[in-house]
């Protein structure tokens, strides 16, 4: 009878554990309670991606909402002109979602790869309907490409 109590009892502790993510290690969640740091590998990936191909990426996966060029406008998505730096949800005259304006996280290299990643992890009830990049090498050339659109862009990680 005591056996079966402490492996009932293991198996509570087991079960608790694993629901309410007690004794993790690694966290993530939305970018209102996470800060996401970027891995050597990943900063190794941004030095090495090509301009250009990350120009393609974005003409072939995001240009049908977000514009490539400096505007006053927006499309479907915000003009992405200046992101880094920017606080999320708001661009001017942009109807974000409450999810977008009350993440209260600003984009740079690490919220944006995080965001890029799966978006609906970073901010759940964001209105983009886009699941995300999964492969690096895509994510890191795509910021590339986002760092040019900047009056002043930002240095690559260190």
């Amino acid at each position: 009878m005591r056996r079966m109590l402490i492996r009932l009892l293991f198996v509570t502790i087991l079960c608790y554990s694993a629901l309410t993510g007690a004794g993790d290690k690694v966290t993530t969640g939305p970018l209102s309670t996470y800060t996401p740091e970027l891995i050597p590998e990943f900063k190794q990936l941004l030095k090495s991606a090509d301009l250009e191909t990350g120009k393609e990426y974005f003409m072939r996966k995001c240009s049908s909402c977000h514009d490539e060029y400096y505007s006053d406008t927006h499309g479907k998505g915000p003009n992405l002109w200046n992101v880094f730096g920017r606080k999320a949800g708001t661009a001017k005259d942009f109807d974000y979602s409450d999810a977008m304006r009350n993440s209260g996280h600003t984009w740079t290299w690490e919220t944006l790869n995080y965001y890029l990643t799966n978006t609906k992890r970073a901010v759940p009830g964001r209105r983009m309907n886009f699941r995300g990049i999964k492969k690096d090498k895509d994510r890191a050339k795509l910021l590339i490409f986002l760092r040019s659109m900047n009056d002043n862009p930002p240095s690559l990680p260190k």
